[in-house]
């Protein structure tokens, strides 16, 4: 994978760009020509349009001025928002947060105010985050969201990382039609209907690197991603697509019309391909472990494409296709499309020339990247406070008839990954080996790691304390990898077994998220679990120590007083010690589904003992037993976002 990282010294491209773009951010000069008395007349509102490539309905805009004043508002049906700013001061950084949590938030910075009375325009898009991002060292927008850095900006700074996007993307831009001098993501309006700017936005993604930074990379060669910060040069173009923006976009409403019916499975034609396979399953949904009644009513959002490839000689797509639900639940499942032999003509005169095809594996089986911050309550010498990162392997064994275990090959693994069926309670999926196997496990043999997560990468929260993985372990990798060398939209070989050791077969498995190092846990907005809970169930001795069938948990979303923490929609609480049956074990238990909102940024879910992730009850009269000696207890507050899983662990080793 090329990472791009230098940035180019082309003084003469700049000072003509710069000369273009003049009253970019904010228009030219603060006084009128010839005058110096003049008093000068600025707008005392911006407005804009949040989008990345689809509108943000409902999204939340915070915009801070350059002595940390706040202004908010929150966006239409079109993505639109206005905020007053009168008294406020330049420079702006505005933010927006999705409302259905299944993106990362999205920045923008307006350097200076434009002469004249009409509403300044500032978006916020993946274009405007990228600008954003090249204004820092890190590459993390989050770093100007202090009065103090904020003042720092300027606008030439702000023009040339204009500039140079501009240059990065000249190749995308004029596939849509855009012209690349002179255009200004920020202060430019457009409508966000997969045509002009908004196809260009399409086109891009921004992911997250291997240590917390921002890269851009285009759907067309996702082999290739610029780093993007106060380095990032002009001698790269990202490439653009064959396929326009909005090729897919008939599938929102043919896979809506489906849903109404409960039949997202292969009679959704053209929608779904009559050879669509997705985990072992002719559904979409029971191929991603819902269900076609709990889709019904559903509403899907126009797919997003991630990455353009070619397997077996045919071309093909990653896409992200969100979701709502008739209750208003948010969320999104990643499939393959498939260019079609021939296009077929819809009702209403469109041209529909891919469909779903799935990622035609025979097992139910998903990889993400997955990060996680484990935060221990107990002294216990290794028990260190850490950022984790690896690969959350998931492969549910309700849907998997006949597989005993799998071994996992591919990018950032120096070894097959085994997993094998847990020995707790109150789990449904297969766990990693306690320790590194090299053929495949046999019945009986049973894991007690209790984790479906590889760590290829750690890092203490402490300069004074460090933390040893323990040796010959199936859970960790033998050595930290250098997670920047795995490409990303990785593909992993996953390999079936029978309980006798005996092959059952393969699947190829893509990794829809970006892959991460422990570094990159510095820079994600953590939730927290209330201190009340925190005390009472995991603390010896605590009112609620004592075996629990079922556990209100708590925990806030508030971050530096915002509430900017990413949604969580899992809570898992994992409980060792002495059963009812008097030996000891494991009992888990899970909440999945959007929690309770009890107050600003706080939330609750209840978990009870015994029923996995799931939903499905796997045992009776099972507690999570008592926080004694020799026992334990975890809290995991787990969410997703863009292919990524995001943990936040609490634990306490008696």
């Amino acid at each position: 994978m090329h990472r791009v990282s230098a940035r180019s010294a082309i003084a003469a491209a700049v000072a003509f760009a710069f000369l273009q773009l003049g009253g970019c951010g904010g228009g030219g000069s603060g006084s009128a020509s010839g005058s110096s008395t003049t008093q000068t007349v600025t707008p005392t509102s911006v407005t804009g349009t949040v989008a990345s490539g689809s509108a943000w309905v409902g999204a939340s805009v915070t915009l801070m001025d350059a002595t940390g004043a706040q202004a908010t508002a929150t966006t239409d049906a079109q993505g639109a928002y206005t905020l007053a700013i009168k008294g406020m001061t330049a420079p702006f950084l505005l933010s927006a947060t999705d409302a259905s949590g299944l993106s990362s938030p999205l920045v923008s910075v307006l350097a200076k105010l434009p002469n004249g009375t009409a509403p300044a325009v500032a978006n916020i898009t993946t274009l405007t985050t990228a600008i954003a991002a090249m204004l820092t060292a890190s590459g993390n927008p989050s770093d100007l969201a202090s009065s103090t850095a904020l003042a720092k900006v300027t606008l030439s700074s702000v023009q040339i990382a204009i500039i140079t996007l501009d240059a990065i993307l000249a190749d995308v831009l004029a596939a849509n039609g855009v012209q690349a001098a002179g255009f200004n993501p920020v202060g430019t309006a457009f409508t966000p209907n997969h045509t002009g700017a908004d196809a260009v936005i399409d086109t891009v993604s921004l992911v997250a690197g291997a240590n917390g930074g921002l890269l851009l990379v285009s759907n067309a060669a996702p082999g290739m991603t610029i780093a993007l910060n106060k380095q990032t040069g002009l001698s790269t173009k990202l490439a653009a697509p064959s396929a326009a923006a909005n090729y897919l976009e008939p599938l929102a409403s043919l896979l809506t019309a489906c849903a109404a019916t409960g039949t997202l499975n292969t009679s959704c034609s053209p929608a779904i391909d009559a050879t669509f396979l997705e985990n072992g399953s002719s559904d979409l949904a029971v191929g991603h472990g819902l269900s076609d009644a709990w889709l019904t009513g559903a509403r899907f959002g126009s797919p997003k494409t991630l990455a353009f490839f070619t397997r077996n000689g045919k071309q093909q797509a990653l896409v992200q296709i969100p979701f709502t639900l008739a209750d208003g639940t948010a969320a999104a499942v990643y499939s393959i499309a498939q260019q079609m032999a021939a296009p077929v003509a819809l009702a209403n005169g469109t041209q529909l020339a891919w469909d779903l095809v799935g990622n035609q594996s025979q097992f139910a089986v998903s990889i993400n990247s997955r990060i996680q911050r484990r935060t221990f309550l107990d002294i216990r010498l290794n028990d260190v406070n850490r950022y984790e990162s690896g690969l959350d392997i998931t492969i549910p064994t309700s849907t998997n008839p006949g597989v005993y275990s799998a071994s996992v090959s591919g990018p950032g693994l120096a070894a097959p990954v085994w997993l094998l069926p847990r020995s707790a309670t109150g789990n449904s999926t297969l766990a990693l080996a306690d320790t590194a196997l090299s053929a495949a496990p046999v019945s009986p043999a049973m894991s007690a790691s209790g984790t479906s997560m590889y760590r290829w990468s750690w890092q203490s929260l402490s300069s004074t304390a460090s933390f040893a993985p323990p040796t010959s372990s199936g859970v960790y990798a033998a050595q930290a990898v250098d997670v920047s060398t795995v490409q990303l939209y990785a593909t992993y070989t996953v390999t079936f077994y029978d309980s006798n050791g005996a092959k059952l077969g393969q699947s190829q498995v893509m990794n829809p998220g970006s892959p991460l190092g422990a570094a990159a846990g510095a820079t994600v907005s953590w939730p927290s679990l209330l201190s009340d809970f925190t005390t009472q169930f995991l603390t010896p001795g605590g009112s609620l120590a004592s075996i629990q069938y079922a556990m209100s948990v708590s925990w806030s979303g508030l971050v530096n007083g915002q509430n900017v923490a990413y949604p969580v929609n899992s809570v898992q609480i994992q409980a060792s010690g002495l059963t009812l049956a008097g030996a000891s074990g494991e009992i888990d238990g899970f909440a999945v589904g959007k929690p309770n909102n009890t107050t600003l940024g706080q939330y609750q879910t209840t978990v009870s003992a015994g029923i996995d992730s799931f939903g499905a009850r796997t045992c009776t009269n099972c507690p999570f037993p008592a926080l004694t000696s020799g026992a334990s207890r975890a809290v995991e507050l787990g969410g997703s976002q863009q292919g990524i899983g995001y943990y936040a662990v609490t634990q306490y080793n008696n």
